[in-house]
């Protein structure tokens, strides 16, 4: 299970933001952002809402409480005959859960013909692959 600090460091550099920039957004000093990172520190209620609203997270998914929710996942793939889901399929179905953005392309995704859809998703994979590599 992934720390508090470790989450908000990803969510952070997901958005190329500095510990600065964190900082601004949430009106508290560069050294508390790097305390809370380090896990010296955890934030207060208020900074922990403030976190979860500029993040667009859950409280559970920043403290890294996903284990309940791994379950829910898993019993949901049971149920539907799904056993051989993988840990990656069910870590991505946790993103699009916590994104509501991506969920709503990947739908409109899934809802092109064929031929359309299989090319978007070619140069989908193609883009997530080369940024990755970048980073």
């Amino acid at each position: 299970m992934t720390t508090l600090g470790e989450t908000l460091k990803q969510l952070r550099k997901q958005r190329h933001w500095t510990q600065e920039q964190l900082a601004e957004q949430l009106n508290v000093s560069r050294s508390q952002i790097s305390k809370w990172e380090n896990g010296s520190l955890l934030p207060d209620v208020q900074s922990l809402e403030k976190l979860c609203r500029l993040f667009g997270v859950s409280a559970d998914f920043l403290l890294g409480s996903e284990a309940r929710r791994r379950e829910l996942l898993r019993e949901v793939a049971d149920q539907y005959g799904a056993a051989g889901v993988s840990d990656t399929a069910l870590t991505a179905f946790s993103y699009l859960l916590q994104n509501e953005e991506m969920s709503a392309a990947i739908y409109a995704l899934a809802k092109l013909p064929d031929k359309k859809r299989k090319h978007v998703e070619t140069m989908i994979a193609t883009i997530i692959k080369e940024c990755s590599e970048l980073l």
